[in-house]
């Protein structure tokens, strides 16, 4: 069993001074929650610029809202998304998110109806969204606290801490600490932009790191190979 008592707010006060000033708005590039929600779905297995390519498809054809996403025959919605990949399963996911939601209202009426626990329930019932997934829009669209153990947080606890955790692990871990909305949505995406900038799977930039004090595997010289 993994323990709770890891230090995130260590650092997550650390990529804050990584990052002053930096923003969960500059992260997305979004403002609209159901934008988010589709950008959340076209993201699965692939870069958010092609994420991103798709999605302004689907905006430019007026297509943002779950109503009107919903009624899109299933060859226009794929075609649109087609440079976010995977598009057939993509499609076919957004539809049945697209129903359930319409068939509760909505967004709005979603979040303020259920609780954290039974949305996230709810979430993981439709084909196509995974913990990964439903966490991702519990947090960012629906306005729950919650977090994400995805590949990149694993990675960064792993090589920094030496410790080996899953998605519940980690959502459990920094929830017994960490409780805001606001700070747990900068913290996740500054962990994907550590991630990126610098924890990355291959070649990591371990000599321009925040972390290059403290890691241990830099420690065990892992820019050299290590782990």
């Amino acid at each position: 069993m993994v323990p709770l008592q890891l230090d995130w707010i260590h650092i997550q006060e650390i990529l804050d001074k990584w990052k002053p000033g930096w923003t969960e708005a500059d992260w997305w590039g979004l403002d609209n929650p159901f934008e988010k929600l589709l950008g959340s779905i076209l993201v699965q297995h692939t870069t958010w610029s092609n994420a991103s390519r798709g999605l302004k498809r689907l905006r430019a054809k007026g297509w943002n809202r779950s109503e009107r996403v919903a009624r899109v025959p299933d060859e226009q919605l794929m075609e649109a998304i087609r440079p976010a990949g995977f598009y057939q399963n993509k499609a076919a996911t957004i539809h049945r998110v697209c129903r359930w939601l319409n068939g509760y209202g909505g967004i709005r009426p979603v979040a303020a109806n259920f609780s954290r626990d039974r949305l996230r329930e709810e979430l993981l019932t439709i084909k196509g969204i995974g913990p990964e997934t439903a966490d991702m829009l519990l947090l960012y669209v629906f306005g729950k606290t919650s977090f994400i153990g995805d590949t990149y947080t694993r990675r960064l606890m792993l090589r920094l801490r030496g410790v080996k955790m899953d998605d519940r692990d980690i959502r459990q871990s920094v929830l017994s600490q960490i409780r805001n909305q606001d700070v747990l949505r900068r913290f996740h995406a500054l962990i994907v932009e550590l991630g990126k900038e610098h924890c990355k799977k291959r070649r990591p930039r371990c000599h321009s790191c925040p972390f290059r004090e403290e890691c241990i595997y830099v420690e065990a010289g892992g820019e050299t190979g290590g782990r």
